[in-house]
């Protein structure tokens, strides 16, 4: 488990790049995730909820490790995306992937979260949706479609990230 640790790291730290479907027309469906995703319920600590149950808003998708630095950084940035931008629509859901809930458990001590937090310790959700590094995230539209991914994170980013979020409030 430590290589596969390590190698979602090094990934993560040498190569935060976006991926964008943007340009993509809404019938095009060659970024989108299997439809079957939508349906894979996603266990909260207050019960599940599906991706389905999301649509008609905008979505952070973000898969996320104790053990990872970088998510250390992104909880601040998506505490306050999601209260500055909840009431138009947005919704952030964080998906944990440790192994031991009590580990994400001690990171979110530390690094409180005021949006959705998702466990998925038999990486069910993260395959099906091409996790490649740690944190990663995907941007989903209110109609369901994966429209951007962020691997990594990094300052320099978000600017960018934010204005695909703010892209997708305005549609």
């Amino acid at each position: 488990m430590k290589i596969i640790q390590t190698a979602i790291v090094m990934a993560a730290l040498l190569a935060p790049v976006f991926i964008s479907s943007a340009n993509a027309s809404p019938d095009d469906t060659s970024d989108m995730r299997p439809a079957a995703i939508h349906a894979v319920p996603l266990k909260l600590d207050d019960g599940q909820i599906r991706l389905d149950d999301l649509r008609g808003q905008v979505v952070l998708l973000d898969f996320w490790a104790s053990w990872c630095g970088p998510c250390r950084q992104s909880f601040p940035w998506m505490n306050s995306l999601q209260k500055d931008l909840g009431s138009e629509g947005f919704k952030v859901v964080a998906i944990n992937l440790d192994e031991n809930r009590s580990d994400a458990e001690r990171f979110l001590q530390d690094v409180p979260a005021e949006f959705d937090i998702a466990y998925d310790p038999d990486g069910e959700m993260a395959t099906a949706m091409d996790v490649m590094g740690m944190p990663m995230s995907y941007l989903i539209d209110r109609e369901g479609r994966v429209r951007h991914s962020l691997i990594g994170f990094t300052e320099s980013r978000k600017k960018v990230h934010e204005q695909h979020i703010r892209e997708l409030l305005a549609e």
